[in-house]
């Protein structure tokens, strides 16, 4: 019997709008660490549906212009509740709404601009890296 383990393919979302912010949400998920919306992509799903779908379950809004904007690794980091090895893909898409109903995975939500997000909060890693590309990238 094959007990191999493969890694997940996982989207995560940076939401931005016309205000220059980005959304972050608190997650339990990662040790309560402030992260993009995201999650693992569904079989025959392909990944910007994923990335729309994500969003659209954890905070309700609607976005457009999804692009493919960073891939990283997360192998069993200590921020998140299992042992698990993840291919982050990070996308970048902007929220055409503004009416943000929160699923049980997230605690709170904040709509920040990335450099004071970096300053004031306590941001999971993979988030940070994120965060870094999408500023030098000047997305917003």
């Amino acid at each position: 019997m094959n007990n191999k383990q493969f890694p997940k393919a996982v989207v995560g979302v940076m939401v931005y709008n016309d205000k220059g912010e980005i959304f972050l949400a608190k997650c339990k998920k990662w040790d309560d660490k402030w992260v993009v919306p995201g999650g693992h992509v569904e079989w025959g799903e392909t990944l910007v549906e994923c990335a729309r779908r994500e969003v659209k379950e954890e905070t309700n809004l609607e976005v457009t212009d999804i692009e493919l904007f960073n891939v990283q690794e997360s192998i069993f980091s200590e921020e998140y509740h299992e042992k698990k090895h993840m291919v982050l893909l990070d996308y970048s898409c902007k929220a055409t709404s503004n009416d943000v109903q929160l699923n049980d995975e997230i605690q709170e939500y904040v709509w920040i601009r990335p450099e004071e997000a970096l300053e004031k909060l306590d941001i999971g890693k993979s988030a940070i890296e994120f965060i870094n590309h999408f500023i030098n990238k000047k997305i917003i």
